[in-house]
């Protein structure tokens, strides 16, 4: 025996539903439902666009948790199912739909808000921004020269300096020290709320002192009269004076 499940689209019918979107659904619905083996796709019914599947009878207990698990606010989540219920609810919004999973004799097991939810505006700001990196690519024949750079907790940031004379300066940096580049940045909010620089057009630079922390110290307590040389533990102390204990 079989179990069958619709998901029901709403904006679109069999005859006005592509071909092409059609495969994105089902892709994203292949992943959502898991047990690829077991589930079958059967036909799209009308009534709105209502694409059908059979489920084997021994793999539905599985797909039906992991449907019921997709809004679970549990770290046990399946992530690649929340992740295709996502992309589902993408599509169907972009197609001014709302979906919902149901069995075929019509309890629904999942809903999909679709155009429902509005998407997030996305907002950009231009601030002055410093960051700290190491330059990694630099090169190009305009007078605005492309630069990457790569932070300390290793993410890439798109950068750009004007000149060539500027450019080739900088180039003598090339996976060089540490470096803190200053300039306006472009800021941009994505539509969870994260902001992130899309870009930065550098206009100065220096390069950091690297020089590890102990021998600083050590060099520091070398000076007469500064009150270092008498603390018993310099790194406590440079640690209590950065709020970092």
């Amino acid at each position: 025996m079989q179990e069958k499940l619709t998901f029901r689209i709403d904006s679109f019918t069999p005859d006005s539903l592509p071909m092409a979107r059609l495969a994105e659904y089902l892709t994203y619905l292949s992943t959502l439902y898991g047990s690829t083996d077991n589930v079958h796709f059967e036909k799209v019914k009308k009534g709105s666009a209502i694409l059908q599947v059979a489920i084997d009878e021994q793999a539905f207990p599985k797909v039906f948790k992991r449907l019921q698990c997709v809004n679970s606010t549990k770290n046990d989540s399946d992530q690649e199912a929340i992740k295709a219920y996502k992309a589902l609810d993408s599509l169907l919004r972009h197609d001014n739909a709302v979906g919902t999973i149901s069995r075929l004799e019509g309890a629904k097991i999942l809903e999909f808000p679709g155009r429902k939810i509005k998407e997030p505006e996305v907002f950009t700001v231009m601030q002055h921004t410093s960051i700290d990196g190491v330059v990694i690519k630099i090169g190009g024949k305009d007078n605005t020269i492309p630069v990457t750079l790569l932070t300390q907790e290793g993410k890439t940031i798109n950068c750009q300096i004007r000149g060539q004379a500027n450019a080739k300066d900088l180039s003598l940096h090339y996976l060089g020290a540490q470096l803190r580049v200053n300039g306006m940045a472009k800021w941009v909010r994505d539509v969870e709320g994260i902001w992130d620089i899309e870009s930065l057009n550098i206009q100065s630079y220096e390069e950091l002192d690297t020089t590890p922390i102990d021998e600083f110290l050590f060099e520091l307590r070398s000076i007469a009269g500064n009150g270092w040389k008498n603390t018993e533990d310099p790194i406590a102390e440079w640690k209590k004076m950065r709020g970092s204990e």
